[in-house]
């Protein structure tokens, strides 16, 4: 008879503070479930040890040895050391208290903050940050070829590293919510946009237009930024919503991309075609 798994982590901090939420605690505990209706045709739930979180996946190791990846949003952290310390405190449901929200949350929630953690510490390097004082700009950086496999923020759904590395430096640019990525299929999306996996890139028949580009940016209140910075591999014409590049400067980026600052794109009446460098193939 196969062993059963005995896991051994143990919450016993009599303040009930909340440990930071995470890929890291998933892999503290030790242990994960799927959600209620996910698990064998016999009926109960998946359960095992995880062995590795991905972006989309988790590779576990069940009490009979086998190994098995789940998606991140069927499976569930084991919560009973938590609650079990809650109850022994006087609190009947802990996950109602400040900092303790992550209880109920999937794997996929766990990795969605580490994302967002990892975004607002800003770890690009060779980037030089907007100084105090100036105006934000507008930053626009590529779509990529590799993404999720279930719809998820448009921020965590490119998977490449290339399109990582620029929307790390983008960060270290400008705020979140200045930051847009120029998808093939749905034009510029905002980091927070919940966006399915698709197919497409600039250029290819049904692809999204300039004028839908213009369109969008119009309706983003964008067209007004005074300065517009584009991260790509290349940019063999100017961007969608950017004029020429008049009294812009140009810094190296990490992979070998660059980065241009133009004038307002609300001076630049025409709308020259969409550059195919804002889509690359995974690299």
């Amino acid at each position: 008879m196969p062993a059963l798994i005995r896991p051994t982590y143990r919450y016993t901090d009599p303040s009930l503070t909340p440990p930071a939420p995470g890929a890291a605690l998933v892999m503290e505990v030790g242990l994960v479930f799927s959600r209620p209706g996910i698990g064998p045709k016999g009926g109960g739930q998946h359960g095992g040890v995880p062995l590795s979180v991905g972006p989309t996946t988790t590779l576990l190791r069940r009490h009979d040895g086998i190994e098995m990846r789940l998606p991140n949003t069927d499976l569930l952290l084991w919560n009973s050391p938590f609650l079990i310390a809650g109850h022994r405190h006087g609190v009947v449901d802990l996950r109602h208290r400040p900092g303790w929200e992550w209880l109920g949350w999937t794997l996929a929630d766990h990795v969605m903050h580490d994302h967002r953690a990892g975004v607002a510490t800003g770890l690009a390097h060779g980037v030089v940050p907007v100084t105090a004082g100036e105006p934000p700009p507008l930053v626009v950086i590529p779509c990529g070829a590799r993404k999720a496999a279930v719809p998820m923020p448009a921020g965590a759904l490119y998977l490449g590293s290339y399109h990582r590395l620029c929307q790390k430096a983008a960060v270290r640019l400008t705020p979140r919510e200045n930051i847009r990525i120029l998808s093939g299929l749905h034009g510029l999306l905002n980091l927070d946009t919940v966006t399915a996996p698709y197919e497409m890139r600039l250029g290819e028949p049904g692809s999204v237009t300039a004028d839908t580009v213009y369109e969008q940016a119009a309706a983003q209140s964008l067209l007004d930024a005074e300065d517009v910075v584009i991260l790509a591999g290349r940019l063999p014409t100017p961007g969608p919503s950017a004029g020429p590049r008049t009294g812009g400067d140009r810094r190296d980026l990490p992979g070998g991309s660059r980065t241009a600052a133009s004038s307002s794109p609300a001076t630049n009446a025409a709308k020259p075609p969409l550059p195919p460098g804002l889509c690359p193939p995974e690299r």
